[in-house]
Parts: structure tokens; sequence; C-alpha cells
């Protein structure tokens, strides 16, 4: 978790280059500015845990607007990447 809030403290250790996360956000009507707030202020509610692929997966949650928004990010030595929102 303090990994993830330290790499968020410079946008250029984010990747968001996961065409399902925009895909996901769109569906769910989630803004990046929602996105953006639960991977700064937001609560570790799963993880970290090693996936499948070898990567670290962390999911963080917070109340955002009026409703509770979670963000899932994978998270590297050097960047992360938020993967999907629910």
């Amino acid at each position: 978790m303090q990994r993830v809030r330290l790499l968020a403290l410079n946008s250029v250790n984010m990747r968001m280059d996961e065409p399902h996360l925009r895909q996901r956000m769109r569906q769910r009507g989630i803004s990046m500015r929602q996105m953006l707030e639960v991977i700064a202020e937001g609560e570790a509610i799963d993880g970290p845990r090693l996936d499948q692929w070898g990567d670290w997966r962390i999911k963080l949650a917070r109340k955002v607007a009026g409703r509770r928004v979670q963000v899932v990010v994978v998270v590297s030595e050097k960047y992360f990447v938020p993967i999907t929102v629910i």
C-alpha cells in the first residue's frame, strides 16, 4: 500500500495504457478524478497478492462523490497500472 502511495506522488509512475480500464470507467460512470482520488486516499481492501502473471495486485476502495469506488492496481518496482474500476 505504501508503495502505491509513494508511486502515486508523481504521475510519471502511473501507466494508463489498459483499454479495459477506460471501458469499465465508461460503463460504470466513474470519472478519472474519482479513480485518482481512490488511488491517492483509498484503503487497501484486498491484497497485495501475487496473481497468475507474476504481478502484485491490490484493490483500493473509497467513497467518492457519494458512491463507493474500487480500483485494482498492478504494482511493480518503478510504476503502477490501474487495471479496472468497480
